[in-house]
């Protein structure tokens, strides 16, 4: 399994802003880590699903579209979009990210792509467990607004 959060090193000027939490620094660098090392085997085109997590009823359009656009601006192939409404649920219950780490573990996709890390969890460790977890099956997560922002 990949290292701690703080085995990583902070990156980007917002992670060196003072105004942003030692949590939220470790985290982005442990996320974007892992997407550095999964994109770096990848000798074709990167694919991605796309992941939301909505309150029951809400509709999603308006956070794919976010999503949809970042995985455009980074030249990822989208293969799927997935969206819960198991608000407030564990990240390992919810039975669309877990179609999400079947589709990683088969090799169908590579990361997924979400607007913001409350897609995941708003607490660190279920969001850091969650990022260990789509490490572990061979995949990454990229944020159309980093840890920073919610």
């Amino acid at each position: 399994m990949a290292g701690r959060i703080e085995d990583y090193a902070l990156i980007g000027d917002l992670a060196q802003s003072p105004a942003c939490s030692e949590g939220a620094r470790q985290l982005c660098s442990l996320r974007e880590a892992h997407r550095r090392s999964v994109i770096e085997r990848i000798a074709g085109p990167v694919v991605t699903a796309l992941y939301i997590l909505v309150r029951p009823g809400q509709d999603p359009a308006a956070r794919l579209d976010v999503a949809r656009a970042t995985a455009a601006r980074c030249g990822y192939t989208v293969a799927d979009a997935l969206v819960d409404d198991a608000w407030r649920t564990d990240p390992a219950l919810r039975p669309r990210l877990a179609r999400a780490h079947a589709a990683l573990h088969q090799g169908r996709i590579h990361g997924l792509v979400a607007a913001s890390r409350v897609d995941i969890s708003s607490d660190d460790g279920p969001y850091e467990q969650e990022l260990h977890r789509l490490r572990g099956a061979g995949g990454f997560l990229h944020l159309a607004h980093d840890e920073f922002r919610f």
